[in-house]
Order: C-alpha cells, then sequence, then structure tokens
C-alpha cells in the first residue's frame, strides 16, 4: 500500500471517520434509550403517534447501531493483540450480535425486493422469529453504551508486593543498583551541560514511551501527574513516540 499514498490519505480519512460514527453512535443511541422510555411513560405519544418522530428515531437508530459494526470489529482485534480479555471478550460478543442483526435484517429487505412482497410476508421466510431479533438489537445497543464508557476506563496494573524472605541475594542486588545510580549519576556531573541536557531529554522521552505502552489511551495532564514532568514537554514527547 506504500506505492499508493493516495490511496492511504483515503484509507487514513475512512479510519478517521468510522471512529468519529463510532463515538457520535453512542448520543445517537442514548437519544435512542431516552425515547423509547418517554414513549413508554406517556402511552406512545412521542413515537407511537408522531411519524415525524418515528423517521427520527430509526435514521438515528440504524446509524448508532449499523455504523458502529466496523469499529466494534477492529476494537475486537486490537484488545485482542494487547491481551485485554474483558474489553475483547464484551467486543467479541457486542461483534456477534451486531453482524448477526446486519444479516438478517439484510435478508429481510433482499427477500421483500426479490419477491416483490409485503414485509409482513418476509417475516415468514426467515429463522429467526421476528420477537428474537428484537430482542437481540436491543441487547446489542445496551452493549454499544457500556463498551463505549468500559473503552476510556483505565485499569492501573496493581505493583507487586516484595517476599519478606527476600534472602542475601537480593539485598546484594539492591546495593549494586545502588552502587551503580550513584556511579552513573557522579558520571552525569562530570559531563558537560548540553550533554546533561540531551541525556535528561532522552531520559523523559524514555519515560514517555514507557508510560504510553502500559497507558495507551492515557491523557497530557495524566502523565504530567504521573511523571512529574511539564506539559510541554508531555506533549513534545507524546507527539515524537506517537509519530
Amino acid at each position: 500500500m506504500k506505492q499508493f499514498p493516495t490511496i492511504q490519505k483515503l484509507d487514513t480519512g475512512i479510519l478517521y471517520a468510522l471512529e468519529l460514527t463510532s463515538s457520535i453512535s453512542v448520543l445517537l443511541l442514548a437519544f435512542g434509550l431516552i425515547a423509547s422510555m418517554v414513549n413508554v411513560l406517556t402511552k406512545g405519544s412521542i413515537l407511537s403517534e408522531n411519524s415525524f418522530m418515528q423517521e427520527i428515531y430509526a435514521w438515528t437508530q440504524c446509524i448508532g447501531i449499523d455504523a458502529s459494526i466496523p469499529g466494534a470489529i477492529m476494537r475486537t482485534l486490537n484488545y485482542y493483540q494487547r491481551k485485554d480479555w474483558t474489553r475483547a471478550g464484551l467486543y467479541t460478543l457486542l461483534s456477534v450480535l451486531l453482524l448477526f442483526t446486519a444479516c438478517i435484517v439484510s435478508s429481510i429487505e433482499s427477500i421483500q425486493q426479490t419477491l416483490n412482497i409485503t414485509l409482513n410476508s418476509a417475516y415468514s421466510h426467515v429463522f429467526v422469529p421476528i420477537e428474537a431479533l428484537i430482542w437481540v438489537r436491543s441487547i446489542a445497543v445496551v452493549l454499544l453504551v457500556v463498551v463505549h464508557a468500559i473503552r476510556h476506563v483505565q485499569v492501573d496494573t496493581p505493583t507487586p508486593l516484595r517476599p519478606q524472605g527476600a534472602g542475601v541475594q537480593s539485598e546484594l542486588q539492591e546495593s549494586l543498583e545502588e552502587v551503580t545510580i550513584e556511579e552513573i549519576t557522579s558520571e552525569q556531573k562530570a559531563l558537560p551541560a548540553p550533554m546533561l541536557q540531551k541525556l535528561k531529554a532522552e531520559e523523559n522521552k524514555r519515560k514517555v514511551q514507557a508510560y504510553l505502552m502500559d497507558h495507551p489511551q492515557a491523557k497530557a495532564q495524566e502523565l504530567v501527574i504521573a511523571l512529574a514532568l511539564s506539559l510541554p514537554t508531555v506533549r513534545k514527547y507524546m507527539k515524537e513516540v506517537k509519530g
């Protein structure tokens, strides 16, 4: 693909559009959930008796659900690569439900158009009852909202506790590490100022890179607090690392 830069730009634009749609779809689905609840509480005055609201509801839910399929599949593979099994399992279930629903609905529409029959007659040609299809689609809507919230939750890995009986070997290793650190510090002090600045810059960059490897979704403000660095420094090295 590197031979065709135009296609690369097009793929980047498509990926951006999919990510944007995936984020906006949560608002559309939340609107659908709210509208459904209000419709129930008002005994059908919002959707059942209003054709304009029915069209808005249909369009927003179709965009929110069906446009989320590519993003769900990409995140499923991404979480499997990162070995984040909890999120990978949720996105796997969500992807299966979305693909199943899209396949059945597409089949119903194809049958209706091909045989030139009514929608009610087309339902009889599908092996899945319409009630089951509605349940599957409703579960997919709720899961889409849930996984979007879980996607932004950062789970920090707890630091393993040191065994009480560490032994003489561990103490000797700590002593060697302290000596090594002192030697490196003394050597750094003997270096000229430009070299010290370069070493410090490389060290800060390594800190940012290591933190982003463990927390790929971290924001700049989070790195400022965790690494005790300035905001311009963090933004500079985040841009270099991600680039």
